[in-house]
């Protein structure tokens, strides 16, 4: 996680910083060129805390050292002009929320969650709100591939399938903020049956992800930082893109879905 960027760096190693070193990682999200030019004491000095909180911080995030941090930062901060019309600006945008996003992704974590779908017997796909319409979407993906999967968005009828799960089974859940009350639930229940659970969210310390036997980390749309751009389902769906490529790697999944695009097109025409 090395070429991790800052904003990335305060998702995946945000839970193991102390109440202070939140405090400076507020700071620095809003005064990010200060950051880069002001001296390690000086900064501790203007934010309220002390160089050694200031240095525990750098080291949480994984950075070496202040200096590490500074340069990281500063390479960052290289001047990138957000277009002025609206087309060009929302694919600026693009590019920017999936450069975070592939960063994110480590390919052991990609394999993990692509064997346990081909082990699996049955899957489930879980996702309210438009996390359900990302769920509905990977579910019809999987269907065409020739696996036994359903989707559920209906919050009764997630705890009522979770408790007919076994251990052979997978459950896939959708949630960027990893504590959707509904879903933790039925996960809960499908967990002290032994199921397994994968799930995509932007937080690995939630709820969620701490009873999750495999995570892929989604991207956060916030570091583009402006509040009318409001795709926060795009790096989901850049994560089951993913996971359907490799998926569509074997032959038998690439058979199946041409079989069913087959008789999609013939009952259509």
């Amino acid at each position: 996680m090395a070429e991790l960027s800052f904003q990335n760096r305060l998702q995946f190693y945000g839970f193991r910083l102390s109440k202070s070193e939140q405090k400076i990682a507020a700071y620095i999200v809003a005064h990010p060129e200060e950051a880069v030019s002001t001296a390690s004491q000086e900064l501790a000095q203007v934010i309220g805390t002390s160089n050694s909180t200031l240095t525990r911080f750098c080291k949480k995030l994984n950075y070496r050292n202040y200096i590490e941090f500074q340069t990281l930062l500063a390479a960052e901060r290289t001047p990138d002009r957000t277009p002025d019309q609206t087309i060009q600006r929302i694919s600026h945008y693009y590019a920017r929320t999936l450069d975070a996003a592939c960063e994110l992704v480590r390919p052991e974590d990609l394999d993990a969650f692509v064997d346990r779908i081909h082990q699996a017997e049955k899957i489930l796909v879980f996702g309210l709100g438009s996390s359900g319409l990302t769920a509905s979407e990977f579910n019809m993906r999987l269907v065409q591939m020739g696996f036994t999967s359903s989707v559920m968005t209906d919050t009764f009828l997630m705890r009522v399938q979770s408790s007919l799960f076994s251990p052979r089974d997978l459950i896939i859940a959708v949630s960027n903020s990893g504590e959707t009350p509904e879903v933790i639930s039925a996960c809960r229940i499908a967990k002290s049956a032994g199921v397994q659970i994968c799930i995509l969210t932007q937080n690995s310390r939630s709820e969620l992800g701490l009873m999750a036997d495999t995570i892929l980390l989604a991207g956060d749309i916030g570091h583009v930082g402006d509040e009318k751009f409001i795709n926060s389902q795009m790096p989901l769906v850049f994560l089951i893109d993913a996971i359907t490529y490799r998926l569509l790697e074997d032959p038998k999944c690439r058979e199946s879905r041409e079989r069913a695009l087959q008789t999609l097109f013939h009952r259509t025409f």
